[in-house]
């Protein structure tokens, strides 16, 4: 028998862009992995397995939908499998590389956007926990996530605790990109 050398595993999973779906989440207790246990630049079963499941399960106990771990230095990291972005103060604000967070594809085609498209002025840098209490609006992005808003973090409202305008946006412009809808950027599609 030869050995496996790569395992695929397939499943449906549904988008749910435009269908009013948010989040709620909680801080975990649980901090993100760090570059010097596992790295968690690699896309690895491994990296999400324990550390995003323990805080992933930990916030559905306590009755949130998403989990929002920090850095071992108490910065903000990222959810279990999505970057996370902030608005505050106009511009948009996520955590660096450098905080434990997968460098992943829909994150710097999501600051390509909001800078060239939407004009808004992007701020790669460290996060404190506190901030994500005052930011005007929050979200995760992803592959799997797309664009899911945060409406609120430990029970206190991001903003006005609805989807905010900014996020609307994201949400229209992501959708009808990835769809083809809105022609820009075809080199991001592979027609299948």
């Amino acid at each position: 028998m030869a050995p496996t050398h790569i395992l695929i595993t397939a499943r449906p999973f549904g988008s749910h862009l435009k269908t009013g779906y948010e989040v709620h989440c909680r801080i975990s207790s649980w901090a993100r992995i760090c570059d010097n246990i596992m790295p968690p630049r690699a896309k690895a079963v491994a990296n999400y397995q324990k550390n995003s499941w323990l805080a992933t399960t930990e916030a559905g106990l306590d009755a949130y939908g998403g989990a929002i771990p920090l850095t071992e230095r108490g910065k903000v990291s990222e959810g279990p499998g999505a970057s996370l972005m902030l608005g505050r103060q106009d511009k948009v604000i996520t955590p660096p590389v450098t905080s434990g967070i997968l460098e992943s594809i829909t994150r710097p085609t999501l600051i390509e956007l909001l800078s060239e498209v939407l004009g808004m002025e992007v701020v790669e840098r460290e996060v404190d926990r506190t901030e994500l209490y005052v930011a005007q609006e929050a979200f995760f992005c992803g592959t799997g996530e797309e664009i899911t808003p945060i409406v609120s973090v430990d029970r206190l409202p991001v903003g006005d605790g609805e989807v905010g305008p900014f996020t609307k946006k994201v949400i229209d412009l992501y959708h009808d990109l990835v769809r083809g809808i809105d022609e820009r950027c075809p080199e991001w599609r592979t027609p299948i």
